[in-house]
């Protein structure tokens, strides 16, 4: 079973240098820290219709993965990600669509 989590963001008002700090830091975490059984399926850098700047779309097979995680990464982005919200879901199955 594939668990999907739709992680929306908000950035905090930043300069030009904080954004580029931030552009950085997010480069090299995803690359170094991100744990091998999460997936990012997509960073998107715009949520037109909404309050939001972006969001990812994250898979797992361990759902508990993405729970011990999520702190740690709230943690480490809270100096510039003022607000997230998360939507979790499961993804179905071809054979479920019939």
């Amino acid at each position: 079973m594939t668990y999907a989590f739709l992680v929306f963001y908000k950035f905090h008002l930043m300069t030009p240098e904080q954004a580029g700090e931030a552009k950085e830091f997010w480069g090299g975490f995803a690359k170094e820290s991100w744990p091998e059984q999460l997936t990012i399926v997509g960073d998107y850098k715009h949520a037109w219709g909404s309050e939001w700047n972006g969001f990812l779309l994250i898979e797992t097979e361990d759902p508990q993965s993405f729970f011990e995680f999520w702190p740690v990464f709230r943690d480490k982005t809270r100096w510039y990600i003022d607000n997230t919200r998360t939507i979790v879901s499961i993804k179905r199955e071809p054979a479920d669509w019939m």
